[in-house]
């Protein structure tokens, strides 16, 4: 390909960014064919609201080979849910990319928001009593504390965030 007056200032671009030109190149044109309608990226969904109990649901039938069956039924029974109710999950996260989570991480969650609240009521209840004059004997200990319901609060949150991406992620097969 001429690049003509184009080919040093391309050369040097590409250095800095550590790629050789033809990859870049080949990187750009990827870029603008993904752009393109006739190519388009999948669409993602998002939850715009909570669906209705009165909604009507659709009947769709799939079919699975038996190890397939038995990997859900383990699955499901591991997630404290039904094999229906793990295969919508599943299919929710591939439409939203949002992460569906289960039961116990439900339960965790819930408990970790619990300690969480219970560090903002303390939090709370010492900047009431420093803003009224009072003296509000703020000690290591108590920082301490705090600090560790924290770390609780943001490892129960972690295990659950991590279990919900590793649950649903796939890598190609090499």
């Amino acid at each position: 390909m001429y690049l003509g007056a184009l080919k040093e200032p391309w050369t040097d671009y590409c250095k800095a960014l550590g790629k050789k030109p033809g990859t870049a190149i080949k990187e750009a044109i990827e870029q603008q064919l993904a752009k393109t309608t006739v190519n388009p990226p999948p669409k993602t969904y998002h939850q715009t609201q909570k669906a209705s109990v009165s909604e009507p649901k659709v009947r769709f039938e799939i079919l699975l080979t038996d190890s397939e069956k038995r990997a859900i039924r383990e699955r499901s029974n591991i997630e404290r849910c039904s094999m229906r109710r793990w295969i919508v999950d599943a299919i929710r996260t591939g439409l939203t990319h949002e992460p569906q989570f289960s039961m116990s991480e439900i339960d965790d969650l819930g408990e970790s928001n619990y300690q969480l609240l219970a560090v903002g009521r303390n939090l709370n209840q010492i900047a009431r009593r420093l803003n009224a004059g009072q003296y509000e004997p703020i000690t290591v200990e108590r920082i301490e504390a705090l600090s560790r319901l924290i770390e609780r609060h943001t490892d129960v949150v972690s295990d659950a965030i991590r279990a919900s991406l590793e649950r649903w992620s796939i890598v190609p097969k090499t």
